[in-house]
């Protein structure tokens, strides 16, 4: 069977492959392929199927109102695409999906989820698991963008990325600012300012934390 659809439970995706591979543990399911640049969901768009990412890598994006474009992360597979609001009343994809690469997907209907909660605990708790991350994750990305100011985003992912003292963005500049929702050279230069400062010290995505309290009075 193809591991991916174990995604979810937390009793089998540890196992060894030869022991997965005789559990008589099917979910129905099709699969569709993207090639790059393909739209795979457009914002808004119902969701009848739980998207699993089995092949490839895709971006996510937002269209504001006044038609600006925020791009949310880009993921590679295995990994569900917007399962978190596969039963909500209003199903529908809170942004655009594009192929970066030529992509696999496998659905699985709601009704083969519903199947599989109610016959296996460990898929019902990862699926609940991973839920409740997304929802955390979510409250992150917002308290971002309620920072006012390029250097409040900064000074508060690099807080939350403290470990004493030290910290790696784990994100390229470019994909830092994407993240943001900022342009690429003002995140460079209000970085470059923050080192000049001497609030911190940074090269090649690592850096360390010289004044917490500068840090701290930059959020807001």
């Amino acid at each position: 069977m193809n591991t991916d659809l174990l995604f979810f439970c937390t009793m089998c995706r540890e196992k060894p492959l030869e022991e997965i591979a005789n559990l008589k543990c099917t979910i129905n399911h099709k699969i569709k392929t993207y090639k790059k640049g393909e739209y795979i969901a457009c914002q808004g768009d119902h969701i009848s199927h739980l998207y699993m990412l089995s092949k490839g890598k895709v971006k996510t994006e937002i269209i504001s109102e006044s038609g600006f474009t925020i791009s949310v992360e880009e993921i590679e597979a295995p990994y569900p695409l917007a399962a978190a609001f596969l039963f909500s009343d209003n199903s529908c994809f809170p942004v655009d999906v594009i192929a970066l690469e030529d992509c696999e997907i496998i659905l699985i209907s709601k009704a083969a989820i519903e199947t599989q909660i109610a016959k296996c605990s460990g898929f019902l708790k990862g699926f609940m698991a991973y839920i409740s991350n997304s929802v955390q994750s979510l409250s992150e990305r917002l308290k971002i963008f309620s920072q006012k100011g390029i250097k409040a985003k900064i000074a508060y992912y690099i807080l939350r990325h403290d470990k004493k003292g030290s910290f790696e963005l784990g994100r390229s500049i470019v994909s830092l600012a994407e993240y943001f929702g900022v342009e690429r050279p003002s995140l460079s230069r209000a970085i470059s300012e923050m080192v000049k400062d001497g609030v911190i010290e940074y090269e090649n995505g690592k850096g360390k934390i010289l004044k917490y309290n500068d840090l701290n009075e930059l959020l807001g």
